[in-house]
């Protein structure tokens, strides 16, 4: 299915190309509030044109500079529609056919604007265009062609004066003998009641009726002959399946579905019929662009070959040069941790100093091959002819030599969709789900409501931190240091290696699983925990506001910039922390100090705490993605925490879930989707944020029009007083007196700040900077911090394959030390947070343990306000284990 937008006085034109005589058009459309005309025509002549889903013309502007015949102006490539032929005996027959109460009664319409223009154009009518009342149901109809050649189906609103229509549609070819069986409802088309999840958290089931067409389109409305509400492309999704719980998941990568059939037999019915349409048939879809080498063809000089090999051989000397540096900073650490506890130095004295000689000496070979690179790929770029735009290449400090993102890769495949997606049906048995997942994501027979009303208690405010609140944060002592601006290697590990795991995990939650190391990033959980204080000026200026509506507005706009710098992700899962795994970050250009750890390993939960001048903040969130076929889910569940200095306000909100969609097929993006609400606890004002799903875009491609945020804020009476529009990925404005035509921005999204970022897991800068050891933390670090994860750290290396071998071995000394633990009766506790009461937490959120009642009042785990003082001190706890 796709969605445009067809606006006022434009006519929409899908292409599709029937190679064969007697194959049949097939199709089917829904217009939202607002009717839509509709035809189909034939354009002269049998010679394919590159398939496309946007051809717009304007009806009022002139054609004749825009010929049909001229695909480069009206043709846009790419696979955004689904071109399918089949053999099939010729069949002289020619019909068109659609449903009943298609066109609309009342006054006749004045003959189409669009259809006096196609036929200028010198295409030939086949349905006259009509007026179809598709805004109260849903236009199907089919065409049998008498000739091959091109068709175009013609979605007309040239009679609207100002009103745009949104137009949900799909189009299918299917041979003579599926088109003689449609009227006969075949075994594996058929409709009923299901259960549907809603998308928004904590919403429970609804009851939808739900049909699957001929076609292999399933789609949905709120009863039989409502308008439908939505639809999936079954031969393309991946259906996993649990008969135990009655649960079906369609996920068609850029759409997830999670149904519950309403009895076993019901259940054996739907799959037995999603198994039937899946059975046969063959499909092709193919794209050319062009190839990498015919890119480079104006680069094959000598002279410009000799320069590139020796610019390569250089950096191989560099790396070389790194790594050994890096190997001697090991063993220098470890005979410094021995020179602390050996009373005779003297042997030790003379291995550091000749230690520190090698060093230097690396030091050098470090600098020598560093300013060779530099000249060696200076010269490539001042020799580089005047094409150099079509390169591949960026260069240092001239990114207008390269391509942008989307032409740097070029694509040659060739898939059959029916036979791949016939392996992409998952049985029960590899999709067990745990008994976690089924109490807080698919349980219940019926539709249920929950309750998310604040909770009325007065209370006193918990204590958050074993801080003096009148203490005064200084960071400027620390001082502050050079951070690097890209990581020691480029992106390394296969990413498509690891879907065969994948789908042998669908629908279970990733981080209890052990994943091979080509689908990390090299960043842990804690780490990302501390990227959500990327944008914290925001926060600092909320704090000098004294309307309580504009710092609630601008406490919203920290919550939702958040997601800013997951927009260059490449669909990589951070690494999963250790027990008592702790990471540290003090950044005294942005005014805060932040700590974060593992405090529960079965569900995983991390505790955050930051402090800063003008602020307060804290989280303590279960972690979880799940991959569902085709596209990933990432979850985060937990209460975010914000308290600003001089005000007495206390600020709650939670995070909706993010999706990387088009994981197995088509060009990857991350996509958020759901519902964030925002509360001010001790004024009563909340806000809501609406993260809206993508549209648009076609079947493997990015939606054309995503990543949109509305905000909508509430005064303590519940009545609108203002609204924040915009994108997550790029600025929010301020709607002035609710007016959508006056905007004031108040916040823009910073760009990457590294060059070539694509290469580097999509990390912006602040990520980058974010795993590396500095002089602030230089010697300070305790032995559980992060950045001493030798996984990790070889993995930012580019060394994948040691790494690998590190990452299972630390993961099994952890499970022998949990075992340690169990066998001696040892109780695991995070060191730097502790279980207190909370009443803004659900009572579900930290489970009770065993034979234990559940508990009347949430809980958390808070900051115990002891960590900053050891650090200062260095007196680190005796007990603290070695992790590594």
């Amino acid at each position: 299915m796709e969605v445009v937008q067809v606006q006022p006085r434009d006519s929409y034109l899908h292409y599709i190309y029937v190679p064969t005589k007697g194959t049949a058009i097939r199709w089917s459309f829904t217009t939202k509030r607002n009717n839509i005309s509709f035809g189909v025509y034939r354009r002269r002549g049998q010679a394919p044109l590159p398939s496309s889903s946007e051809i717009i013309f304007r009806a009022q502007q002139q054609l004749q500079q825009r010929q049909l015949s001229a695909p480069p102006g009206e043709l846009l490539s790419g696979n955004k529609n689904n071109n399918i032929s089949r053999q099939h005996p010729d069949d002289d027959e020619s019909e068109y056919s659609i449903g009943s109460g298609t066109t609309s009664s009342g006054r006749p319409r004045a003959k189409s604007v669009a259809s006096t223009k196609l036929k200028e154009q010198g295409l030939d009518e086949i349905i006259p265009i009509q007026h179809m009342n598709s805004s109260s149901t849903k236009i199907e109809g089919t065409h049998v062609v008498d000739e091959p050649g091109n068709y175009v189906l013609v979605f007309d609103n040239t009679f609207s004066r100002n009103k745009a229509k949104t137009l949900t549609f799909s189009v299918a070819l299917v041979d003579s003998n599926v088109k003689a069986k449609l009227s006969a409802k075949p075994n594996h088309d058929m409709s009923g009641w299901l259960l549907k999840k809603k998308r928004k958290k904590m919403q429970g089931w609804a009851k939808r009726w739900f049909q699957l067409s001929p076609s292999g389109v399933l789609s949905y409305s709120t009863s039989p002959n409502s308008v439908t509400r939505g639809s999936i492309q079954i031969m393309l999704a991946t259906i996993s399946s649990n008969p135990d719980q009655r649960l079906i998941h369609i996920d068609s990568g850029t759409m997830l579905y999670h149904l519950k059939t309403l009895t076993t037999d019901d259940h054996d019915k739907w799959t037995a019929a999603f198994r039937a349409y899946r059975s046969g048939g063959n499909i092709e879809i193919q794209t050319d662009l062009p190839t990498a080498a015919s890119m480079m063809e104006d680069f094959n000089s000598p002279n410009q070959q000799d320069n590139v090999e020796k610019g390569v051989k250089s950096a191989t000397a560099l790396r070389n040069s790194v790594i050994r540096l890096g190997d001697n900073i090991v063993v220098l650490r470890a005979l410094l941790d021995q020179l602390s506890h050996v009373p005779q130095v003297k042997d030790l004295s003379q291995k550091i100093s000749a230690l520190n000689q090698q060093l230097e000496k690396d030091q050098k070979a470090i600098q020598i091959n560093a300013e060779d690179q530099q000249k060696r790929w200076t010269a490539f770029r001042n020799s580089a002819p005047a094409g150099a735009s079509t390169v591949s290449l960026v260069l240092p400090g001239d990114s207008e030599h390269g391509l942008d993102g989307s032409n740097r890769e070029s694509i040659h495949r060739t898939m059959s969709a029916r036979s791949s997606v016939s392996e992409q049906f998952f049985d029960a048995e590899d999709i067990i789900l745990s008994g976690g997942d089924d109490d807080g994501s698919f349980g219940g027979e019926e539709e249920m409501e929950v309750n998310n009303e604040d909770s009325s208690d007065d209370d006193d405010e918990p204590e958050v931190n074993g801080n003096d609140e009148n203490e005064t944060l200084e960071l400027s002592i620390a001082g502050d240091c050079v951070r690097r601006n890209r990581l020691p290697s480029h992106a390394v590990g296969d990413v498509g290696s690891a879907l065969s795991v994948f789908r042998k995990n669908v629908g279970k939650d990733l981080s209890t699983i052990s994943m091979p190391i080509s689908m990390n990033e090299p960043l842990n959980m804690l780490q990302r925990a501390c990227e959500d204080l990327e944008y914290c000026q925001v926060l600092d200026k909320a704090a000098t506001l004294s309307d309580s509506m504009e710092r609630l507005m601008h406490v919203a706009i920290f919550a939702v910039s958040s997601f800013a710098s997951t927009q260059y992700r490449t669909g990589r899962k951070p690494f999963n922390p250790m027990m008592n795994e702790t990471y540290e970050n003090i950044r005294p250009d942005k005014g805060f100090r932040f700590i974060a750890e593992k405090v529960s390993h079965n569900p995983l939960i991390i505790a955050a705490h930051a402090e800063a001048k003008a602020y307060k903040y804290w989280q303590c969130t279960k972690i979880k993605s799940k991959f569902w076929g085709k596209s990933m889910e990432f979850m985060t569940e937990g209460v975010y925490n914000v308290t600003l200095t001089g005000h007495e306000d206390h600020y709650t909100y939670n995070k909706p879930s993010s999706w990387m969609r088009n994981m197995i097929a088509g060009e990857k993006y991350l996509e958020t989707a759901g519902e964030m609400q925002i509360t001010n606890h001790t004024t009563g004002e909340y806000a809501t944020v609406a993260f809206k799903e993508g549209t648009g875009g076609g079947l493997f491609g990015v939606p054309s029009n995503r990543n949109d945020v509305i905000a909508t804020f509430y005064d303590s009476k519940g009545k609108k007083c203002r609204r924040i529009v915009g994108k997550w990925s790029d600025k929010l404005s301020e709607e002035i007196d609710m007016n959508k035509r006056k905007l004031a921005v108040l916040w823009n999204a910073n760009p990457p700040g590294i060059e070539d970022y694509t290469k580097y897991y999509g990390f912006t800068r602040y990520c980058v900077e974010l795993n590396e050891i500095t002089d602030l933390e230089r010697d300070k670090l305790p032995v559980t911090d992060t950045r001493y994860r030798p996984d990790q750290r070889l993995y930012e290396n580019g060394l994948a394959d040691e790494a690998d071998e590190e990452k299972q071995r630390i993961e099994q000394k952890q499970r022998d030390r949990r075992k340690e633990f169990e066998q001696k009766g040892v109780v695991w506790k995070p060191r730097w947070f502790t279980l207190e009461d909370d009443k803004y937490s659900d009572p579900l959120f930290i489970p009770p343990a065993e034979g234990q009642e559940p508990h009347n009042t949430g809980q958390s785990f808070q900051y115990t306000g002891q960590y900053w003082q050891a650090r200062e001190t260095g007196q680190w706890p005796n007990d603290i284990f070695e992790l590594w």
